[in-house]
């Protein structure tokens, strides 16, 4: 279903500027400067994907992001058929911070605790609200979170997103995977907050879980039939240990949920500004955004319904790395929206954007 939010169809043309990542579907994730009259100019994200495949994937992310609304989540602003159909295109918010792994990297290969701290409540709140909306994200990890104008981190990425209980392959990206997952026996709401103890460990470290495992077939056979759990960074405090002791449990009945992390001594003051600010003022010009523009593609993650066992592990194997090496695609400028509005609004999100 083709929706398009009232910004969207509010503009007279997009002018893409450079490519931003890549995400689960292989969808290209570009940065666009919108144009909307009178002078008003801003940027916001368009995920394109060409191939039928990944135009049925990105058709059916761009619907689960269509009935969601949480300041928690990444807000889709309008999708639309392109290039005569030989595209499909989502237009998201732009998240000037980049992605978590983006603010690690800038402050050196690691957060101090504090920042960790309001990050995980942010996305703690926002796995709460998918959960209580039957949705499960699939993909929780650094990469798939973002910062917005307001220094809050968002859920974005929803290639991998199922609803509870729903059947089809189990997809997610291999050192974030819960025991359950790599096992491919489920991926529900439990497996979400694994990644999400995955997930503050990478912002600790710089560094996805398990990749000081040499030997990747190993780390794999850890993760879905040992007993081991990912390591905890030395420094954290005991508050912060015991959290991720909480989100780290093998058993996915035994995990606390999203809503009870968020009682937990570690998150019950995270996420409320005082660890983390907003800086960033919308550009007066695209070119202000470059020092937050991220030049990433994201092609690590797996997708696989095999019930082999070793098969499985060969294929997480294959696909396993603890920080891949991101390219960009940037190929120029280049038009892709003519000065005709699109269509009126079939559907729109309650969210108003601030980045339009």
């Amino acid at each position: 279903m083709t929706h398009d939010a009232a910004g969207i169809s509010g503009l007279r043309g997009l002018t893409r500027l450079r490519t931003l990542g890549r995400g689960t579907s292989g969808a290209v994730v570009s940065l666009f400067a919108a144009d909307g009259g009178e002078d008003e100019q801003s940027l916001l994200a368009v995920k394109s994907a060409g191939a039928a495949s990944a135009q049925a994937q990105l058709r059916r992310e761009g619907d689960i992001l269509a009935s969601l609304c949480s300041p928690y989540v990444l807000p889709c602003l309008g999708s639309r058929a392109a290039a005569g159909g030989e595209q499909y295109q989502l237009f998201l918010e732009f998240a000037p911070g980049g992605s978590l792994a983006d603010e690690v990297e800038r402050n050196g290969g690691s957060l101090e605790e504090g920042a960790v701290r309001a990050y995980a409540a942010d996305i703690a709140r926002g796995l709460a609200y998918l959960h209580g909306e039957s949705t499960v994200h699939g993909d929780i990890k650094g990469r798939n979170v973002v910062i917005g104008a307001d220094g809050r981190a968002k859920l974005a990425d929803f290639g991998c997103a199922r609803s509870v209980g729903s059947a089809g392959a189990i997809g997610g990206t291999p050192a974030f995977m819960a025991p359950e997952v790599a096992r491919g026996e489920e991926q529900g709401p439990a497996a979400d907050v694994w990644a999400l103890g995955c997930t503050v460990i990478e912002m600790a470290t710089g560094r996805a879980p398990w990749s000081g495992v040499g030997d990747v077939v190993a780390a794999v056979h850890l993760i879905g039939y040992t007993d081991a759990v990912p390591e905890s960074p030395t420094r954290l405090s005991a508050e912060a240990e015991d959290f991720l002791e909480k989100c780290l449990r093998r058993r996915a009945g035994e995990r606390w949920t999203a809503a009870q992390l968020l009682e937990h001594p570690f998150l019950a003051f995270g996420g409320c500004g005082c660890d983390v600010e907003a800086k960033w003022v919308s550009p007066k010009s695209t070119l202000d955004a470059a020092m937050w523009e991220s030049e990433d593609e994201d092609d690590a993650t797996w997708e696989s319904d095999e019930d082999c066992v070793a098969e499985r592990m060969n294929a997480l194997a294959a696909s396993y790395s603890d920080l891949p090496d991101w390219e960009s695609d940037d190929d120029g400028w280049m038009n892709v929206l003519s000065s005709r509005k699109p269509k009126p609004p079939a559907t729109s999100c309650c969210w108003s954007s601030s980045a339009l």
